[in-house]
């Protein structure tokens, strides 16, 4: 056997022992996870694929088979991962100030702008595209309650702080507030990435008064 043929039969070896390795520790569950994100951003939910995500990241085509045995399982995984992200976000607004409508306002910022960043994913996320055969994945139905109980439960303050209007049913009102920034986030993702700052400046603008009005319709009276 050549020298070459010896170096040549070492390498899937090695390569072999890494992607165990990776296996056994849990990280190429989320390697798989995480480049998947990206490739739908890039390419689209029908065109993602879990053989080229392994071929991306260097490993065998089946590897990630263990870890979402069906594409189905990783669209559920990516939009689990979606609403866990919206969830923070949405914590991290209610953090920003004591004032209901303050909270309120950033809720929605924060809202838009991971939408943004992840626009393909968001259309994911509320599509009906991600159906499972079985149950809702635990994950996915808690981190989607969990989303929903951020929003809900700014609105559910400013009604008992006197801010908001007590006499509207609360979901009905968290599900106006959720519906405006949402519908703004997806008729704008084509704006605030256009390559004119004049552009982006305008669609800047045009959300703080969506934010407003949005506040100024649900005040007491």
């Amino acid at each position: 056997m050549s020298q070459n043929q010896k170096k040549s039969t070492k390498k899937p070896i090695g390569k072999l022992k890494k992607e165990t390795a990776k296996y056994h520790h849990g990280d190429l569950r989320n390697l798989v996870l995480q480049k998947s994100c990206e490739f739908l951003e890039s390419f689209g939910v029908h065109n993602l694929s879990l053989r080229d995500i392994a071929a991306e990241i260097g490993v065998s085509h089946t590897a990630p088979y263990r870890h979402f045995p069906k594409k189905m399982d990783l669209l559920l995984a990516i939009t689990a991962l979606g609403f866990k992200e919206l969830r923070d976000t949405l914590r991290e607004a209610w953090e920003i100030s004591e004032e209901p409508s303050e909270k309120l306002k950033k809720s929605g910022e924060n809202y838009i702008r991971l939408a943004w960043r992840n626009p393909r994913r968001t259309e994911l996320m509320f599509s009906g595209e991600v159906i499972p055969e079985g149950p809702i994945p635990i994950d996915l139905a808690k981190y989607g309650e969990e989303a929903y109980y951020e929003l809900f439960r700014v609105v559910q303050y400013g009604q008992e702080k006197g801010v908001f209007q007590k006499e509207i049913n609360t979901d009905a009102m968290a599900m106006t507030v959720w519906s405006s920034v949402h519908g703004f986030a997806v008729l704008n993702e084509r704006y605030i990435k256009s390559e004119d700052p004049a552009v982006r400046e305008r669609v800047e603008m045009q959300m703080s008064l969506l934010l407003t009005l949005v506040i100024d319709g649900i005040r007491t009276l």
